[in-house]
């Protein structure tokens, strides 16, 4: 039987070139939680705790209280505080009941550690996130 957080990971793009061991590895250090609709995962320049993956449902993300993306399956956030144990840089709260997986700090960097190239992809991930912010038109 296939595990189902193993074939969660498999399908987000984060974790495209994780071999089908290390996503078991990866998956093994991930909780899943569900939360309702109107649920902040994260709070815009608090303590980040958590890397987060949607598996279902949507978010949205917000930074100086206005409204910057919805996120969907397969979405991820919270990367950028577990790199640097840093403040959050966006707000997220649920929009419809969610299903996701989460990793603390102490997951998140047992997985990274055995997987340089998914350290990587987490960073270039993260590059990608605040080089958009950053060239974002400003309103």
């Amino acid at each position: 039987m296939r595990d189902p957080k193993t074939e969660a990971l498999k399908k987000v793009h984060l974790f495209a070139h994780c071999s089908p061991k290390e996503l078991e590895f990866v998956a093994s250090r991930t909780d899943e939680i569900a939360a309702p609709a109107g649920r902040q995962l994260t709070s815009e320049g608090r303590p980040g705790n958590a890397f987060y993956l949607l598996l279902e449902g949507e978010a949205d993300v917000s930074i100086d209280g206005k409204h910057k993306a919805t996120l969907k399956p397969g979405d991820f956030f919270g990367e950028i505080s577990m790199l640097d144990l840093g403040p959050a840089t966006a707000t997220v709260v649920t929009s419809t009941p969610v299903r996701l997986m989460v990793m603390s700090h102490p997951q998140f960097s047992d997985a990274v550690r055995a997987n340089s190239q998914l350290l990587t992809q987490v960073m270039a991930a993260m590059g990608e996130r605040l080089r958009s912010d950053l060239l974002a038109p400003r309103t």
